[in-house]
């Protein structure tokens, strides 16, 4: 959820929790590159795109010019792989180990033009990094107006 609105339109749909990390993402006490969070502000809707070249999975994020070079899909043998529960794992711990060697890679030299910024389409309704404080009293008082 990116804003309150969409919170309280899933609230009235029946929902009991939502998701808002990409909001609370573009926060100032949030410990991210301030380049991410401003992407984050600047990115359409249509720019998040699902790519499973992190995890062999698919995870949404921020479509740039690295996740256009390597692209979204993993290869035929990685999916041949995923298939089949034994394999399955060991291709789950190949991904982890090799994300987790670009992660340090990147928190040592503070970013790269490479990194994946993960984020869901609620990047439509974030229009500047705020307080969590802020966001979550816009929240609490759309709620309380929908409750008289």
């Amino acid at each position: 959820m990116g804003d309150e609105h969409d919170f309280i339109q899933a609230l009235n749909l029946g929902y009991v929790g939502v998701q808002m990390g990409t909001r609370f993402i573009a926060t100032t006490e949030c410990n991210e590159k301030p380049d991410y969070k401003q992407a984050i502000v600047n990115t359409e809707e249509s720019d998040i795109v699902l790519t499973e070249r992190v995890t062999g999975i698919p995870l949404a994020v921020i479509r740039n010019a690295h996740v256009d070079e390597v692209g979204t899909k993993i290869s035929s043998i990685s999916r041949f792989l995923f298939k089949y529960p034994l394999t399955k794992k060991w291709m789950r711990l190949w991904y982890g180990v090799t994300a987790l060697r670009k992660f340090k890679k990147i928190s040592l030299h503070g970013g790269s033009p490479k990194d994946y910024w993960q984020a869901g389409k609620s990047v439509a309704h974030i229009h500047s990094v705020e307080t969590v404080s802020n966001i979550i009293n816009a929240f609490v008082t759309e709620y309380e107006k929908q409750k008289y």
